[in-house]
C-alpha cells in the first residue's frame, strides 16, 4: 500500500463544471468519452476504465480506503495507477481545491511544470498566438445571412463561374501571365498585402461559420506570428466535441474551400474589370494568394488544416507523438538492433502508415527548420540573426539527434550483432564510403555557342535590291560583292547636288565679267567646296550600297528577298559566318570555380534538339569574376539560367549578375558544325576529383567567410 506519509493523502474533488460527453469509438472500436473543461476550453479523451474509475470516485477519503472500495467493486488498480490518475487530475486543472493547503500544492505543481523563460521563448517565438476578440455572438447573429453559401445551388454557381473564368483567361493568357511582373513593384506589393489580408480573413471566417453551422462555440479569433510573420487564426477546439469525423473534416477544409471559391470568382472578374487596382487585386486573389495558402495549409507535417484533416480522415488522435514513438521504435529495433517493446499494439498497415508519416515529417521539419534558420538570419540584424540561426540549428535539429544518439549509447550493452544491425551497418558503411571517396565529377555551366566571325548584313539606306550576286550556303572570300542596293532618295540627292555644283561652277566662271559675283567670290568658292565634299560623301554612300563580305565565310541568305524588293535599313538581309572561328563560352559559379582544370575535356549540349552534342576542350579561364553579363540570352531576365538584374550604367542598360561568375572559353574539337546564330546550351567539363563531403564543406566554408564580416 502507500507509504506512511502517502496514506494521509485524501482524494481530490473533481470540479462540478467538468462536463462528461459521448465521443466516437476508439480506433479499436471500444467506447470512449470526453471530459470538457469550459474554463480552459480543453478536451480529454477517456476510455471505459477511466470512466468507471470516475463513477466510483469518492473525494475526501484516503487513497487506501478508495483502493479497498475498488477491490470490492472488482476494479483492479494498483497504488501507482491511482497516483498517476490523481496527478493527471491535479496537473490538468480538473480537481477542486478544498483549502489553502490544496491550493498551495496545486500552485507549486504548476510552478514546477512551468518552462523557464528561455525555453518558453525558444518554443514560442516561431509561433505566438494573440487572441483579439470573441466572435461567437457575432457569428450566431450573422450565420443566417450566409447560410445560403452551403447550398448546392451556390456551389454549382461558383463552379460554373470559375470554369467560365478559366476559359476566358486561357483566351487572354498572355496578358494574364504578364500581370505577374507587376507584383514586384512597390504598388503591386501593397496590393498583394491587402489581398492577402482579405483572403485570410475570409479563410478564417470559413472555419468559424462552418463550426457554428454544426453547433460549435468559437471562443476566440486573433492573430498569430509565424516566424514573426502575422497570420490570422480561429480557435475551433470545440469541434472535438462533434462525434462525426465528416463534420470535423468540413470544418478543417472550410478555409481552403473559401479560398478556392474566392479564386474562382476573382478569375471570372479579372476578364471584365478595367485596368487598375481592382484588376490587379483580382489577379492576386486568383493566383498567388490561394496557391501559397494551399501549399502551407494542406501540408500534414505541420499542425495546420492538413494535419487535422489527416488525423480525422484516418481517425487518429495525437497523430504526431504516436507516429514519432512508433518510428523511433522501428529505427531502434530494425536498424540499431535494440530489442524494445512496441509503443502500442496496432495492425501492420497502420504501423507502416505511422512510420512513413513520422519519417516524412522529420525530413520536412529538417528542411523547414533549416529554412527558418536562414530566414531569421537574413531578416534580423547580424548579431541577432547569428543567435537565432544557432538556436534553430542547435535546438531544433542537433538536439533531437543528439538525444537519440545518447539513448543509443546508453543502451549499447543491450545491442548484439544480428541480421538487422549487420545489414544496417553495411548500408551505412556504403553510404559513408560514397560520401567520403573522391569521385570523378563534372561542372555544369550555362553556356552559349558563338562564332567570333559572325555578322548580319544590313543596307546602309532604305531602298530596293538592284542585284544579287550570292546564293544561300555559298562560300565567299573577304571583299566579294554580295548584293547591290539602289536608293531613289540617294540618286535624287546626287542629281540635286550635281545640279547645284553646275550652277556654282557657271557663277565662278562669270566672276571676271560680273562685279556682284566678284564681290561674293569667297562665298561662292566655299559653297562650291562644301557641295563637292557632299557629293563625294553621297558617292561613298552609294558605293556602300554595294554590300561586300567583311570576312571569308559562309552565306546564309533568306530566299524571300528578290531583285527589286524594298528593304529597310533596320532589317538584316543576309548573314555571313565562319564556323572555323566558333567557340563555346560558359559561365562558372564561384563555388565550382576551384574545381576547374584548365585544358580538360568537356562537351556542349544545346537547348535546340537538332544540334548534336559538341566535343570541346577548355582553353581559357578568367581569373576575375564578371559583373556584367554580355550574352543576354543566358540572363534570367530573358529566360536564361543566370540570375541577373537590369541596371543603368553610363546611360546604357547592363545585365548585372546576382552571383559571382567566371568566364570560361572552350575550343571545339570537331569544327564540322553549321549554325547561323548564337546557340544557348550547357557546357559540361571534367573537374577535379572531390568527395561529396569535401564539396559541402568548401561551400559551407565559403559562406562562413563571406558572412564573417560585419
Amino acid at each position: 500500500m502507500f507509504g506512511a506519509q502517502e496514506q494521509e493523502i485524501t482524494l481530490p474533488k473533481i470540479r462540478e463544471d467538468i462536463k462528461l460527453m459521448d465521443s466516437e469509438p476508439a480506433e479499436d472500436g471500444t467506447k470512449q468519452w470526453m471530459l470538457f473543461d469550459p474554463i480552459q476550453n480543453k478536451y480529454f479523451i477517456i476510455g471505459i476504465d477511466t470512466f468507471d474509475l470516475i463513477n466510483l470516485w469518492e473525494d475526501g477519503i484516503s487513497s487506501t480506503d478508495f483502493l479497498q472500495k475498488l477491490e470490492k467493486n472488482d476494479y483492479e488498480l494498483d497504488e501507482e495507477g491511482l497516483s498517476t490518475f490523481i496527478n493527471f487530475l491535479n496537473n490538468s486543472g480538473l480537481s477542486k481545491s478544498k483549502d489553502a493547503n490544496d491550493a498551495k500544492k496545486l500552485y507549486e505543481q504548476k510552478q514546477k511544470a512551468k518552462q523557464s523563460p528561455f525555453k518558453w521563448l525558444i518554443h514560442n517565438y516561431l509561433f505566438i498566438k494573440i487572441p483579439i476578440f470573441k466572435p461567437d455572438k457575432w457569428l450566431t447573429k450573422n450565420y443566417n445571412k450566409i447560410d445560403f453559401m452551403y447550398s448546392k445551388i451556390w456551389n454549382y454557381l461558383i463552379l460554373t463561374i470559375g470554369l467560365i473564368g478559366i476559359l476566358l483567361v486561357i483566351q487572354d493568357w498572355e496578358n494574364f501571365s504578364s500581370t505577374f511582373m507587376y507584383l514586384f513593384s512597390s504598388e503591386g506589393m501593397m496590393y498583394y498585402f491587402l489581398s492577402l489580408v482579405f483572403v485570410k480573413s475570409f479563410h478564417e471566417l470559413g472555419h468559424a461559420f462552418t463550426a457554428k453551422r454544426y453547433g460549435c462555440k468559437i471562443p476566440s479569433m486573433g492573430v498569430a506570428f509565424l516566424v514573426m510573420f502575422p497570420v490570422l487564426y480561429t480557435d475551433t477546439t470545440n469541434a472535438y466535441a462533434l462525434k462525426s469525423k465528416y463534420m470535423r473534416l468540413r470544418i478543417a477544409l472550410a478555409g481552403m474551400k473559401v479560398e478556392i471559391y474566392l479564386a474562382m470568382i476573382a478569375t471570372f472578374l479579372w476578364s471584365f474589370l478595367p485596368e487598375g487596382p481592382l484588376k490587379s487585386i483580382a489577379f492576386i486573389i486568383a493566383t498567388t494568394s490561394w496557391i501559397t495558402s494551399l501549399l502551407v495549409n494542406i501540408s500534414p507535417f505541420l499542425r495546420f488544416d492538413g494535419y487535422y484533416v489527416l488525423s480525422d480522415w484516418t481517425n487518429t488522435k495525437n497523430l504526431q507523438p504516436r507516429s514519432f514513438a512508433m518510428a523511433k521504435w522501428f529505427v531502434r529495433k530494425y536498424i540499431f538492433g535494440l530489442e524494445e517493446v512496441e509503443p502500442e499494439n496496432m495492425s501492420i498497415s497502420r504501423k507502416r502508415f505511422f512510420i512513413i508519416y513520422a519519417i516524412g515529417t522529420w525530413i520536412y521539419r529538417f528542411f523547414l527548420f533549416l529554412s527558418i534558420a536562414f530566414l531569421v538570419y537574413y531578416f534580423a540584424f547580424k548579431v541577432l540573426g547569428i543567435i537565432l540561426f544557432l538556436v534553430e540549428i542547435i535546438w531544433f535539429i542537433f538536439m533531437p539527434v543528439f538525444k537519440e544518439l545518447k539513448y543509443w549509447f546508453e543502451k549499447r550493452s543491450q545491442v548484439s550483432f544480428n541480421k538487422r544491425n549487420i545489414v544496417s551497418l553495411v548500408v551505412a558503411s556504403l553510404i559513408l564510403f560514397a560520401l567520403l571517396v573522391p569521385w570523378s565529377s563534372k561542372v555544369y555551366m550555362p553556356a552559349v555557342l558563338v562564332a567570333e566571325d559572325l555578322t548580319d548584313i544590313y543596307s546602309p539606306k532604305n531602298g530596293f535590291i538592284k542585284d544579287i550576286f550570292v546564293k544561300n550556303a555559298q562560300i565567299v572570300k573577304k571583299g566579294d560583292l554580295l548584293l547591290e542596293i539602289e536608293s531613289e532618295e540617294l540618286d535624287f540627292n546626287i542629281k540635286k547636288v550635281k545640279k547645284e555644283l553646275e550652277i556654282l561652277n557657271i557663277d565662278l566662271n562669270k566672276i571676271n565679267v560680273n562685279k556682284d559675283l566678284l564681290n561674293n567670290r569667297f562665298v561662292l568658292e566655299e559653297n562650291f567646296s562644301k557641295m563637292k565634299k557632299e557629293l563625294e560623301g553621297l558617292y561613298k554612300l552609294r558605293d556602300s550600297l554595294k554590300l561586300k563580305a567583311p570576312f571569308s565565310g559562309t552565306i546564309y541568305f533568306n530566299d524571300d528577298f528578290k531583285i527589286k524588293q524594298y528593304v529597310n535599313k533596320k532589317e538584316a538581309i543576309l548573314t555571313i559566318y565562319n564556323n572555323r572561328s566558333s567557340k563555346v563560352v560558359g559561365f562558372c559559379e564561384d563555388v565550382d570555380y576551384q574545381y576547374l582544370n584548365e585544358y580538360s575535356n568537356g562537351k556542349f549540349i544545346s537547348n535546340i534538339p537538332n544540334v548534336d552534342t559538341i566535343e570541346v576542350f577548355m582553353d581559357k579561364v578568367s581569373n576575375i569574376s564578371l559583373v556584367n553579363l554580355e550574352y543576354e540570352e543566358l540572363s534570367s531576365v530573358y529566360g536564361g539560367k543566370i540570375a541577373t538584374r537590369q541596371s543603368q550604367e553610363k546611360n546604357q542598360k547592363a545585365l548585372v549578375s546576382e552571383k559571382a561568375y567566371f568566364k570560361v572559353e572552350a575550343k571545339i574539337e570537331n569544327l564540322d558544325i553549321n549554325f547561323k546564330t548564337r546557340v544557348v546550351g550547357e557546357l559540361i567539363v571534367e573537374s577535379e576529383k572531390s568527395s561529396f563531403v569535401t564539396k559541402i564543406w568548401k561551400k559551407l566554408y565559403n559562406v562562413l567567410v563571406r558572412e564573417s564580416s560585419f
